[in-house]
């Protein structure tokens, strides 16, 4: 059975990723940001030695209980795994400090400040660590619909703009990802069969106009998928394709896809862009990547793994 990626603590059970597509979402790929942030002692933190940013997703179904995930740390002006999550000591004593009840983080949604997130306790999945949270914000957290949630006083620092597309803006970015998958050798007939799995409307660069950021897929009896993962900026009356994520393959026996969703976006380095994290599905498995805007180009700067059953 497809287990909901994102949405609950771990997803469910089984093997190793086995498809191509994901694969990748194994391997940790660091990259430094210029002028990234420096760790500062966020909300809870122990002592300012110890204190380090840290960034979590927050997911779920509940209306104020969710699942968190620790996805990144900034260390240095780079980005780093919060624990090396192959290792069981390593992994316990993290959840022990940044786990532990009670402990409260500052919940973030569309680049800005929306919340808190406070620990009620912890867990391990399959292969990692996962907090049961009690969340506070006006932001309708469900399903696809995820938030961030951070240790620093200063990420998230600016208003918080995401929101659900107009019914203009829906209606040119479909016809953009039609555009894209025809050029990718999608027939009229398949281009009927596509739907929108995740779509919003979010400010990344702080500049009152909202890029678009959604999934798609088209998906045959056959069981032949074709993902797509875009980012769409304004230009002139309508968008350009300024992210284009790709993937045409066939489901395994199980069912499971490589499908990348938007999770939410925050700016890890100061640079007035934010950064863009994302899920993406696996064989019973799920990870985590950031993608990050340079010389007018996104390319993805992080992976990590989710869960893996």
């Amino acid at each position: 059975m497809k287990n909901r990626l994102g949405t609950t603590a771990a997803p469910a059970r089984s093997g190793i990723w086995r498809h191509p597509a994901t694969l990748a979402l194994l391997c940790l790929l660091t990259a430094g940001l210029p002028g990234a942030v420096t760790a500062s002692r966020g909300i809870g933190a122990a002592s300012p030695q110890k204190a380090k940013t840290l960034v979590f997703v927050v997911s779920g179904e509940g209306e104020t209980e969710m699942s968190m995930d620790a996805v990144v740390s900034i260390e240095r002006g780079k980005l780093a795994q919060p624990f090396a999550d192959e290792k069981e000591a390593d992994r316990t004593r993290f959840a022990n400090e940044y786990f532990a009840a009670g402990r409260q983080y500052r919940l973030t949604f569309g680049g800005g400040d929306a919340g808190t997130a406070t620990i009620k306790k912890w867990d391990t999945g399959c292969n990692n660590i996962h907090a049961t949270i009690e969340v506070k914000t006006a932001a309708k957290l469900t399903g696809k619909v995820r938030a961030l949630a951070t240790n620093s006083e200063t990420l998230g620092a600016r208003q918080s703009a995401r929101r659900a597309p107009t019914a203009d803006e829906r209606k040119t970015v479909l016809r953009l990802a039609r555009q894209l998958y025809g050029a990718r050798g999608a027939s009229q007939s398949l281009l009927r069969r596509m739907t929108t799995t995740n779509l919003t409307a979010t400010d990344l660069d702080g500049d009152g106009k909202f890029e678009l950021i959604g999934s798609f897929v088209i998906a045959t009896e056959s069981k032949h998928r074709r993902d797509l993962f875009l980012i769409a900026e304004p230009q002139g009356a309508g968008y350009r394709a300024s992210l284009v994520d790709y993937q045409s393959y066939k489901l395994p026996p199980e069912g499971f896809d490589s499908a990348i969703d938007f999770v939410d976006q925050l700016d890890l380095d100061g640079d007035g862009i934010g950064e863009v994290f994302a899920v993406q599905g696996g064989f019973d498995a799920y990870g985590y990547s950031i993608y990050k805007r340079q010389n007018g180009r996104w390319r993805k700067v992080y992976s990590a793994t989710g869960d893996a059953c």
